[in-house]
């Protein structure tokens, strides 16, 4: 009788012990919602989605609704190629690739900077040594990289 019990304790508690181990597995990193786009890294890392820059620009600029509509355009325009690009991770990408990636994002800056005030442009370009500085200790920018 007492060995009977023993072995049904001893079973009920891995019952209940099995299905809080089964839930606590991490999910598969490709597990994301549709239309999410993952958070940004360093180099090679994921870059958002043309909705969810222009979002950001908005939060951050205070873009005009005729301004949304232009730099939606903008950011639209090269948008499957750059993931076309990026999907190769940068390791994988040839000087041509990098030629072509560097030459869009610039054409790309340069449109955008086009549709922006001069403030605006002033707290892009703050917001953007921010991001830039966040990665390295103390989040200071990079010792040579000196203001254009």
């Amino acid at each position: 009788m007492k060995h009977t019990t023993l072995t049904m304790c001893v079973a009920v508690a891995a019952l209940f012990t099995l299905p809080s181990t089964t839930f606590a597995q991490d999910k598969p990193a490709g597990d994301k919602p549709a239309g999410e786009a993952p958070a940004r890294g360093g180099r090679g890392g994921a870059r958002l989605t043309p909705e969810a820059r222009l979002k950001q620009m908005t939060e951050t600029l205070g873009l005009t609704q005729e301004q949304q509509d232009k730099i939606k355009a903008i950011l639209e325009k090269n948008a499957a190629a750059m993931k076309e690009l990026t999907a190769k991770g940068y390791q994988n990408l040839t000087d041509e690739d990098k030629t072509k990636m560097r030459e869009m994002m610039k054409a790309q800056t340069e449109a955008i900077d086009a549709v922006l005030t001069p403030e605006q442009k002033e707290k892009q370009k703050a917001e953007m040594a921010k991001r830039r500085g966040a990665g390295r200790p103390g989040g200071q920018p990079k010792p040579d990289a000196a203001p254009k």
